[in-house]
C-alpha cells in the first residue's frame, strides 16, 4: 500500500540517520532492484524527498564461483561500454570485492576514468531516477 510503503522508507530513513546521523535523502536503492522497474512505485518517492539511484553494472559477486579479476573484468568492460557516469553496483561482503578493486580503480583511470559521488555526477536537479533500474543479466556481464 501506499501508506505501508511511506512508512517502510521513513523507518529505515530513521534507522540510517541514527546510525550515521547522517539524512540519507535524496538517494534511495530499492534493495535487490525490487520495485525499481515499477513507475507507481517509483513516481511515489519524490513526494518523500528520494530519487532512485539505479546502476549501469553489476558484477555479481556474491556468485558463489566469483573471482576477483572475474569482477574487474566485468566492472571494467561494464564501465567502457556504457560509458561516463556509469554507476557500479558492488557490495563489501563477498570475498573476491577487496581484492578486486585495487584491479578495478586502476584500470578504469588507464582508461581515463574519475571517480565521482553520486551527487557529483552531471544529472537532473529534479528526483528523476539515475542509471536503470536493474540492467539487464546479459548487458552487466558483456
Amino acid at each position: 500500500t501506499t501508506a505501508g510503503f511511506e512508512e517502510d522508507v521513513r523507518e529505515a530513513e530513521r534507522a540510517i540517520r541514527d546510525a550515521t546521523g547522517t539524512d540519507p535523502r535524496p538517494w534511495l536503492r530499492f534493495p535487490f532492484g525490487a520495485g525499481a522497474d515499477d513507475a507507481a512505485v517509483v513516481d511515489r518517492l519524490p513526494a518523500l524527498g528520494y530519487r532512485h539511484v539505479g546502476w549501469d553494472v553489476e558484477l555479481y559477486e556474491w556468485e558463489p564461483d566469483q573471482t576477483a579479476s572475474g569482477m574487474a573484468d566485468a566492472a571494467v568492460d561494464g564501465v567502457l561500454a556504457r560509458g561516463d557516469g556509469a554507476i557500479v553496483l558492488c557490495h563489501t561482503w563477498p570475498d573476491p570485492v577487496v581484492p578486486a578493486l585495487p584491479q578495478i580503480v586502476g584500470r578504469l583511470r588507464e582508461h581515463g576514468a574519475r571517480f565521482v559521488r553520486v551527487d557529483e555526477l552531471d544529472i537532473s536537479a529534479d528526483l528523476s531516477p539515475i542509471a536503470s533500474p536493474r540492467p539487464p543479466a546479459a548487458a552487466a556481464t558483456a
